[in-house]
């Protein structure tokens, strides 16, 4: 019997008190809620009494309240596998690219990453994994989820309410899956944080609702009653009414089973795939389900017509299972309604849920079902969900099935339905049925032979368990007869599932389930509680009788038994009853008095056979007196984790927690060892036992001493060798007591208590007896203290010198006798293994006390001697004779484990280091050893290679062992051709490893890996987890690794604890809090208040320069005025003249916001709160002495002149909103739209526009783009047509096509009513549709677009006025949606393009019109005359344009002749100058390989031979006869338009490349230009000529430029920008127009931005910058003005920008790039910079000395670059130690010092504190300063300082190096060094890095500080040396005997032995080793005893010990000979 774990409490559903004071739903009248027509209202009333009587019989039962609990707990390698498959997705996604998570790429995602094979835990529960419980109340209408376990103020940690308006049904926990659909899942598989999401499911009478603990819920409309709903692993089955199954007289029947894989599918029938291989739906009312479970595809089921349980799996259906079960269903529809009515086809396929189709037909229900939102909800699951929306329009909106009508319809199918009604619906359109999801297979049916009909019952309860040995059962319940059936399940969790034909049975009232305790609790007949694994039974729980009512006294316990019969089985050490000092007496009577008393010879054998029957308390004493008859248990429920709730008849529950397996992590390892060895029958005899000897009734907390020597006596006794009787062993310990060892195993003080006999164990510091709830782990290690070490050498002593003839009996018939080889082998593996762990040190010593007596007792010498070095006080316990012999050994199995030498692994790890290859490998067992394979693999593959890493170890199994029944692991592999160190990470990731995990390996060997990962950290692999760059200390590209899922961040970046900079920071980070008023007054409204950056100030560090552009582009200020008047002039003059001026400047004002736009482009993220403030367009004046305002009243000036200005100031808004920005929808949009004004419509109709450039118009819903439209104002709709189709470009999406046919009469029928519409509105729309069709070459559009650039004026006024720049546009269009297609599709061969387009180009007779439209233009246009020939004025810069796009970069030298410019004085007469502008562009475009940036391809493109004439005659000269004819006038114009049009084709080519020679070009060119003006040249051009081509030019150079903030264009721009007034009558609008958005490309973005170079991007700024700007502000009579915007398009970022990972502030780096085809790195500027375009490069190099190189390379990890570019994102670098920024050290200077420092190869060994504190930016250098190296003030010993100064070495060398990570090996092996008490552990890490190191010379460790290693070796040896001359007697016992005899021992006191066996250990001696020597005759010289040492084969080093040995005895025989030469012969003769 056992006793449950903590007192049992009286159980109180949590929920309930809350439920209590719950208010409760609102309880509306019963026609508020619904508001029907009383006929439909009847109709629902109907239905819903019939739901809810279904809802009543279930409630009554339970009262009105129902719950579930469920364990929570934290399951530590369930997460680590999570993260690893975590790791292993986002290896996968990111080789689908950075968009991985579309639904198309999902599919090709393994299916085992998403859904992984549930794995299941084999370790039972144990203390150490946390657990607690969430409950789910439910009463009445209101669900109580509450989370935490006591109802103290801690204990419930959350809890939540929800009220329904109808009493709920069902109430259950969900699986995450469930919740979240394909791509939600992906999603939360790649989180970095553990996903933790929870939700519940709510189901009232007419919905299920879902609710997520993360504030998401869903809701779901029943369109039938449910009667249950089952959790599986795919989602929700809910089971139908079978009563509401067939619609009644036409008793069809419908089906009984639904699935829904996600809360927004719909529930879709199950297919029954039945034993006989029929499939269908489920429709049979005798099928029931019984159970389900959520992490399993079995469905366990009851058919009531055989009286048979069957079990189904659920899996996906198949495509031919689908057609199958509709063809079905369509016979049977025909079959049951042909005869009877028309309408067959109709009902055959309506949806299978007893509902009618949702009809498109008004007038039946009297509303049409369309699916706007529909479909647009469904995809964003990523689910293939169209086949449930039939035809386009066939279901209705999800939102509108919950509405009376769809109520009404399945309420009319329900009931009866005439076939008038039927016939009413015929002429429907048939809607499909659902399709099926699930597929229910039958794999198994019950054997019921031999029960009798009545005997036949359904199962009540069932569940799925796996017992102790991993066999798993499923079980169910048959409560009336009282039975439990276990079904054997083989392969469960794999698709190969297989179920046993027989199935045992328990007799059980009722049963419950301990998952996770792998145990059943069975409530028998009788009452009382059963614990069972599998179908074993473990033990009857002993229930403290809190039962009784308080009324009976509980009479107290029987007195105890005699003191001679007390026979505890926990050895205590001492008796304990005897300890008064910690009160723990009356426990320990009370404990006794409740134990067997029985003599523990008896024990062993009644152990399996009584076991149940071990209860301590007489029958009739106790247990039946307070029992009353009421007071019998009745049920089971509720179990969660080791908890579960007894329910007795009273009504009254008891929650009881049943105690663990074990509560250390030892025997957690010891238990798992146990498991690898013996079969499952042996596995339950031990773990049975050893439960109920565990937690006998009474027990309480153990300490790990006892709860250590419960489970060794338990061990040996099943082992049949039966420990002594406790009282003479504490009499015999008085004989041997030693001297008990003061040692200082952890550094801890001298304990209390100097540990004699009696209080020993009470005053054990590990705490077990006097805080019983204080559980101590091993991890804690430095609680151990001195008396650990007694109480153990107490212990070790203790059994042994009793009477040494009766000490143990041997009983060769107990049940794990045979095994003991098996046993005891397996557990020193595992002790081997501990030794790897520094966190379990402390357990050593109680394992190695249990294998030493066992290695005595089977003779086996060499393990004998490897526990004595180890832990030399067993030598004490040698004496004793070995207990088993021969005949022993012949009944044993496994023997042959043992013929062996003892496995050492430190040995072993030796072995490896020097590379002796015949030696046995290692044995591996899984779960025993794991850690010692994974190190003999990592340290063989570090010093060997891939090649020999299978060669030292081997795997041993035992074939019938328990180990059998779980899953083998998954194979580990590595890529073979990486170099070591890149494997070595593959195998610590594959092994799980983390840094953590090395850091606890033992210091050797944690060395010998640190320096590989240090290798790996130089050269680190590219493109791999973030895991791998953790594991090698390069955060930063860990950092690089999580950039591909970036998402955007929301609102302000800042909004973490931390200040990371990036590249919008403001240049003095946020103080916090809102700004100070003294800070509102410095901004200055200007819109650009957000532009000081950290960035601009790093990238432009030493001029205002920025502060310069924000001054010119200001336009929120009045102007200054200074006009001086003039002695002469009036007052009234005067004011007229400064309103002139103030006109000019108006000029300049008007265009700044195009630059600002620019400036500013996409720096801001709103959030969705912030409305966004336009700065005002201010046209006013101020006089700078008086301080005056001036306005324009006393001169005319057009009265809409601001008009296109304040458009283009609300674009200049709108393009600062970051397309990064989310939750810009149709409400954000609306709710920033100005309120007044006339002005702020204007404003907005931009801002609109600039939304759609950056895409944000995309989510803009239908209703409020009608809104804009309908109210026909022409800027509105400009703004709003162009932004939908830059936002939609290139998708050709129909309902924008819709909306531009509106606008456009070409694309409307001839038949349409003529609109008026607006000239601009109609260019925008044109504009809009090249747009939308961009590259899709679509022949409709292209033929309508190539009509419009040649159409005619319209017959009455109308297509009059600005013909060009509708013509323009249309070709434009044109030029994009045939852009570099050229005369490749074949669609559009028959349109003749290019022909049409050079006739429109040079002119001709006019063609016939085609198109719609052709009636309208048969009469000519009253207004217009045109002639018979084509205008070419109008047609020909859209055409030329449209052919140079159309052919872009085709190099079609056919096409480009015909743009050449023409090369005779005559041709030239024939084309206007500014055409010869285009035609050089066009030119260019077509010839884009060409385009060349020097000065010599520029020139050439003016023809030579007109060159000549370009040498102007001034007035003197005399002109020659023969040009007196020459049209200069007509030549110089040609040569302006020619070289501005080959520069813009620089630019355009050259976009954003910051080219220098296209610089030196364009510059000379420009400063050639602004010389014209007074000189002939100029004189003859005219200045608008020369004034536009400067324009150009200007553009052009910007554009080379683009986002480089150069400092001389903006000098140049900054003189033309101040030509302003009367004087400069040529300077327009656009003058001032190009120069400012010169000035805005040069600072693109701030600086983020420059230009792509895609033909789109290129197409897309030939339509913003078209070289002809307008004249005054309204002019759009070439070009809309609303076009230049669309330079927005073409921007693209590519800014690197480095940030320090440690600071997370911006900071300055070299990098260098190779560029494609290159063979060596080119250095970029110093970053943050813009980088080269992408695709002209190979690899991206971070190369600054001052930084970790981070590397980018194509194929590799360059999508982290493209995506860390695309999102502005910082890309982390990692600062070297000791280097300072080049911020904070221009000039280099300060790092000089400490580059001294660190690049220095030599050691330095007097080191001043000073040196260090210049690292002190370090994070740890200031820490430990502070704490362990400042000694100011104190006085040190000698050995203090010396201490001091060789931590100060490591410390040093560790923080110079930058090997931070390193100092915890170097303070280690100088810990391991320093030791006062050596142990064998310390010697073995000095012996393997001797070993390592030998390998290899210095040179060959570069990482590592070897000279710090060989001082602390050095002394080390002297330590060893010093021994050896002390204690050269006992050594020389040992080398000469067998085995040290224990009377010889007890003479040398603790530490010598101690010291013994280390000097033992290091050389290599072994007992009796000088056997083989015979010294007696000859000479005894050295060469004589070397010759003897030889023929011995010893090493050197153990010839060197024995020498010192030897020379110690001798005293003076060998001391003169040199000893230097001894070991120079040693070692050459080795």
């Amino acid at each position: 019997m056992i006793a449950v774990a903590e007192p049992p409490l009286e159980f109180v559903p949590r929920g309930r008190q809350s439920a209590a004071e719950h208010p409760g739903p609102q309880d509306p009248g019963p026609l508020s809620r619904s508001g029907n027509p009383t006929t439909e209202h009847l109709l629902l009333q109907r239905l819903q009494n019939v739901n809810i009587s279904a809802g009543e019989d279930s409630a009554s039962a339970g009262g009105q309240e129902n719950w579930t609990i469920r364990e929570l707990y934290d399951d530590y390698e369930a997460t680590e596998e999570r993260a690893a498959r975590r790791r292993q997705l986002i290896e996968r996604t990111k080789r689908c690219g950075p968009k991985a998570a579309a639904a198309t790429q999902l599919t090709s995602l393994p299916q085992s990453l998403l859904h992984p094979v549930q794995e299941r835990r084999e370790e039972p529960m144990c203390d150490y994994i946390v657990n607690n419980e969430e409950e789910l109340y439910v009463h009445r209408n209101t669900v109580v989820w509450t989370q935490g376990q006591d109802d103290d103020d801690d204990g419930v940690y959350r809890r939540m309410c929800f009220t329904c308006d109808s009493p709920v049904r069902f109430a259950c926990f969900l699986n995450r899956s469930f919740v979240r659909g394909r791509l939600a899942q992906l999603k939360a598989a790649l989180e970095s944080e553990d996903d933790g999401l929870t939700a519940i499911c709510v189901m009232d009478q007419n919905a299920l609702r879902v609710y997520c603990d993360d504030g998401e819920d869903f809701l779901a409309n029943l369109e039938f009653p449910v009667s249950q709903v089952w959790q599986t692993m795919h989602g929700l089955l809910l089971e139908k009414d079978s009563s509401n199954a067939l619609i009644s007289h036409l008793s069809i029947p419908m089906p009984r089973l639904f699935s829904m894989s996600h809360p927004l599918h719909e529930a879709c029938p199950v297919v029954l795939k039945t034993a006989t291989s029929s499939t269908g739906y489920m429709t049979e009312p005798e099928y029931s389900v019984v159970f389900t479970t959520e992490d399993s595809d079995l469905v366990l089921l009851y058919d009531a017509k055989f009286f048979k349980h069957f079990v189904a799996r659920l899996r996906k259906v198949t495509p031919e299972e689908v057609n199958y079960v509709s063809q079905q269903q369509q016979e049977l529809g025909q079959t049951l309604l042909g005869p009877r009515s028309q309408s067959a086809n109709s009902f055959s396929s309506t949806k299978q849920t007893g509902a009618l189709p949702k009809t498109q037909n008004a007038s039946f229900l009297g509303r049409n079902n369309t699916t706007t939102g529909g479909v647009g909800s469904f995809t964003k699951f990523g689910l293939s969900q169209s086949q449930s929306f039939s035809g386009v329009l066939g279901q209705s909106n999800r939102a509108s099935m919950g509405t009376p009508l769809s109520q009404l319809q399945s309420s009319i199918s329900q009931q009866s339905m005439s076939v008038k009604d039927m016939r009413k619906i015929t002429h429907v359109k048939p809607a499909k049925p659902i399709e099926p999801e699930m597929c229910m297979e039958h794999i198994w049916t019950e054997n019921t032979y031999g029960t009798q009909r009545e005997f036949c019952e359904m199962a009540t309860r069932a569940f799925i368990h796996t017992d102790l040995v991993g066999q798993t059962f499923l079980c169910y319940l048959l409560a009336r007869s009282c039975r439990l059936q276990l079904v054997r399940l083989t392969g469960y969790g794999s698709s190969e599932v297989q179920l046993s034909t027989l199935a045992s049975t328990l007799s059980a009232k009722d049963a419950v389930g301990l998952n996770r305790l792998h145990m059943i609790a069975v409530l028998d007949p009788g009452g009382s509680l059963i614990l069972y694994t599998g179908n074993v039974l473990i033990s009857k729980v002993h229930i403290t009788p809190l039962m009784a009512p308080t009324s009976i006294p509980t009479p107290p316990p029987p007195p105890p038994p005699a003191p001679s019969q007390l026979r505890t089985p926990v050895p205590e050490g001492g008796v304990p009853a005897c300890s008064p000092a910690t009160g723990t007496a009356f426990v320990e009577v009370r404990r006794s008095s409740l134990l067997p008393t029985k003599a523990p010879s008896d024990l062993a054998v009644a152990f399996d056979e009584e076991l149940h029957m071990l209860s301590p308390i007489q029958p009739q004493a106790i247990s039946y007196t307070q029992r009353q008859a009421h007071n019998v248990c009745k049920s089971l429920r509720d179990p969660a984790g080791n908890r579960l709730t007894l329910v007795y008849a009273t009504g009254r529950m008891l929650r009881i927690t049943l105690p663990l397996l074990n509560d250390t992590r030892l025997l957690t390892r010891c238990v798992a060892s146990l498991r690898q060895v013996l079969t499952p029958t042996q596995f339950l005899r031990f773990i049975i036992p050893w439960y109920g000897a565990r937690n006998p009734p009474g027990s309480r907390d153990y300490s790990i001493e006892q709860e250590w020597q419960l489970f060794r006596v338990t061990l040996l006794s099943l082992m049949g060798l039966t420990a002594a009787p406790d009282v003479e062993a504490v009499e015999g310990y008085g004989r041997c007591a030693t001297p008990p060892l003061q040692t200082h195993l952890c550094g801890g003080a001298t304990g209390s208590g100097s540990g004699s006999g009696s209080n020993c164990s009470s005053t054990s510091t590990l705490g077990g007896l006097d805080e019983p709830k204080k559980r101590r782990k091993y991890n804690e290690c430095e609680d151990c203290t001195d008396d650990d070490w007694e109480f153990l050498l107490l212990h070790t002593t203790l059994a042994t010198c009793g009477g040494e003839s009766h000490a143990y009996s041997v009983d060769m018939g107990a049940p794990l006798f045979p095994m003991i080889p098996a046993i005891f082998y397996s557990l020193h593996l595992m002790y081997e293994d501990l030794k790897l762990d520094t966190v379990f040190y402390a357990a050593l010593p109680y394992l190695a006390t249990f294998l030493h007596q066992l290695a005595v007792d089977m003779q086996l010498e060499s393990y004998v001697l490897h526990y004595i070095l180890d832990f030399p006080e067993l030598s004490h316990r040698t004496g004793k004779l070995s207990l088993l012999g021969a005949e022993h050994g012949a009944m044993m199995l496994h023997q042959e484990l043992l013929r062996v030498p003892a496995p050492n692994l430190f040995a072993q790890l030796e072995h490896i280091i020097v590379g002796c290859e015949e030696v046995l490998p290692f044995s591996f067992v899984e779960s025993v050893n794991e850690r010692s394979r994974n190190l003999i693999q990592l340290v063989s593959l570090v010093v060997h290679g891939q090649e020999r890493l299978k060669h030292w170890w081997q795997l041993l199994e035992v074939p019938e062992a328990v180990r059998a029944n779980y899953p083998a692991r998954t194979k580990r592999s590595i890529t073979a051709d990486t170099p070591r160190s890149h494997q070595l990470l593959e195998l610590i990731l594959a092994m799980r490893l983390t840094r953590k995990d090395i850091e606890r390996f033992p210091a050797a060997v944690h060395l010998i890996i640190a320096e590989a990962l240090e290798e790996a950290r130089l050269s680190p692999p590219m493109g791999c987890s973030t895991q791998t760059y953790e594991l090698i200390l390069r955060p930063e590209l860990a950092a690089h690794a999580q950039l591909p899922f970036m998402e955007t961040s929301i609102g302000q970046p800042h909004c973490g604890r931390v200040y990371k900079e990036d590249s919008l920071s403001a240049r003095c980070p946020p103080a916090g809090g809102s700004l100070s008023d003294r800070d509102a007054e410095q901004l200055r409204h200007d819109d650009m208040d957000n532009m000081d950056t950290k960035l601009l100030r790093l990238r432009f560090p030493d001029d205002m320069r920025v502060e310069e552009v924000r001054r010119l582009l200001n336009s929120s200020e009045p102007v200054q005025i200074e006009v001086h008047q003039s002695p002469g002039t009036s007052d009234h003059e005067f004011i007229e003249e400064q309103e002139k001026q103030l006109f000019a400047l108006c000029a300049r004002t008007m265009t700044l916001p195009l630059g600002r736009g620019m400036f500013t482009l996409r720096t801001v993220l709103p959030r969705p709160s912030d409305s966004l403030s336009m700065p005002k367009l201010c046209l006013v004046g101020r006089e700078p002495v008086k301080g005056t305002t001036i306005e324009m009243q006393q001169i005319e000036f057009p009265a809409n002149m601001h008009m296109w200005p304040s458009f283009h100031n609300g674009v200049a808004t709108g393009l600062k909103i970051s397309p990064q920005a989310q939750d810009i929808d149709s409400t954000w949009i609306v709710y920033n739209k100005p309120k007044t004004q006339v002005n702020n419509g204007l404003e907005h109709a931009g801002f609109l526009m600039a939304l759609g450039l950056n895409g944000h118009l995309r989510t803009l819903s239908f209703m409020s783009i009608y809104k804009y439209l309908v109210k026909c104002d022409e800027m509105t709709n400009v703004g709003l047509l162009l932004g939908i189709s830059a936002a939609h470009r290139g998708t050709m999406d129909t309902k924008t096509t819709k909306l531009l046919s509106v606008h456009l009469e070409a694309l409307l029928p001839a038949t349409a009513m003529e609109l008026d519409i607006p000239q601009s509105t109609q260019v925008a729309a044109l504009m809009g549709i090249g747009l939308l069709y961009q590259g899709s070459a679509k022949r409709h559009i292209a033929e309508v677009l190539l009509q419009e650039i040649g159409r005619p004026p319209g017959p009455e006024m109308e297509n009059s006025v600005e013909r060009e720049s509708y013509a323009m546009t249309a070709g434009l269009s044109l030029g994009l949606v045939t852009l570099g297609q050229g005369e490749s599709p074949a669609g559009l061969r028959d349109l003749q393009l290019p022909d049409t387009l050079h006739y429109y180009m040079v002119g001709g007779v006019k063609r016939p019109i085609s198109g719609s439209q052709k009636e309208k233009y048969r009469l000519a246009s009253f207004q217009v005359r045109e002639g018979d020939n084509v205008n070419i004025d109008v047609t020909a810069p859209g055409a030329t344009l449209a052919l140079g796009l159309m052919f872009f970069n085709s190099g079609n030298s056919a096409i480009a002749e015909w743009m050449q410019a023409p090369d005779s004085r005559y041709l030239l007469d024939m084309v206007r100058p500014d055409f010869l502008l285009l035609r050089t562009i066009a030119r260019g475009l077509i010839l884009w390989q060409d385009v060349r940036p020097d000065n010599e391809w520029f020139q050439a493109q003016f023809p030579t031979t007109l060159r000549v004439h370009l040498r102007i005659p001034s007035r003197d000269e005399e002109s020659s006869a023969d040009d007196g004819d020459v049209d200069y006038e007509a030549i110089t114009q040609a040569y302006c338009n020619i070289l501005a049009g080959a520069a813009f084709c620089i630019g355009l080519k050259y976009a954003g490349t910051e080219d220098m020679v296209a610089f030196a070009t364009l510059r000379a060119v420009i400063k050639e230009f602004l010389g014209f003006p007074g000189t002939p040249m100029g004189e003859c051009a005219g200045r608008t000529t020369v004034e536009s081509c400067l324009m150009v030019l200007l553009i052009s150079i910007s554009l080379v430029f683009a986002g480089s903030g150069n400092c001389e264009i903006l000098r140049i721009i900054r003189y033309l920008r101040s030509r302003v007034g009367p004087q400069y009558p040529h300077i327009t609008y656009g003058s001032h127009m190009a120069i400012h958005m010169s000035l805005g490309l040069l600072f693109l973005g701030a600086g983020r931005f420059t230009i792509a170079k895609t033909p789109e991007s290129i197409a897309a700024l030939v339509c913003a910058f078209f070289p002809k700007f307008p004249i005054h502000s309204n002019d759009n009579r070439y070009h809309l003005q609303a076009l230049r915007h669309l330079y927005v398009l073409a921007v693209e970022p590519r800014l690197f920008l480095p940030r320090d990972i440690d600071t997370h502030q911006l900071c300055l780096a070299n990098i260098s790039v190779l560029e494609v085809g290159a063979t060596e790195l080119r250095r970029l500027p110093i970053a943050p910079c813009i980088l080269p375009e992408l695709s002209s490069l190979q690899k991206v190099i971070v190369d600054d000395e001052n930084y970790w190189p981070v590397c980018f390379e194509r194929s590799r990890n360059w999508h982290q670059l493209e995506k860390a570019l695309e999102m502005n994102a910082p890309i982390d670098i990692k600062k070297r130690t000791g280097c300072l920024s080049h911020l904070e050290d221009p000039d280099r200077l300060k790092s000089m010092l400490a580059q001294t420092l660190t690049m220095e190869q030599s050691i330095c060994w007097q080191i001043d504190m000073n040196d260090l504190q210049q690292f002190s930016s370090e994070r740890m250098v200031k820490p430990f300063l502070s704490r362990c190296l400042a000694t100011k003030g104190t006085d040190l010993s000698y050995h203090e300082l010396i201490k001091r100064h060789q931590m100060m070495l490591l410390f040093y060398n560790a923080v110079v190096k930058d090997r931070m990570h390193l100092l915890p090996v170097y303070l280690t092996l100088y810990d391991h060094v320093t030791k006062s008490m050596l142990t064998n552990i310390d010697v073995w890490q000095l012996k393997l890095i001797d070993g390592y190191l030998s390998r290899h010379n210095e040179s060959q460790h570069p990482l590592i500080s070897v000279e710090l290693i060989q001082m602390m070796q050095e002394l080390f040896k002297m330590q060893m040396e010093e021994s050896m001359l002390e204690l050269c007697i006992p050594l020389r016992e040992f080398i000469s005997r067998k085995r040290l005899d224990p009377s010889y021992v007890t003479t040398v006191n603790g530490p010598d032995l101690q010291r013994v066996f280390c000097v033992v250990n290091y050389y290599n001696l072994t007992p009796n080793m000088l056997s083989g020597v015979d010294l007696n005759t000859g000479t005894i010289n050295y060469m004589r005893l070397m010759y003897e040492f030889r023929q011995l084969d010893l090493g050197a080093n153990t010839i060197f010990g024995l020498y010192k040995i030897l020379q110690a005895l001798a005293g003076a025989e060998i001391v003169t000979l040199d000893e230097a030469a001894i070991l120079a012969f040693a070692m050459a003769t080795q």
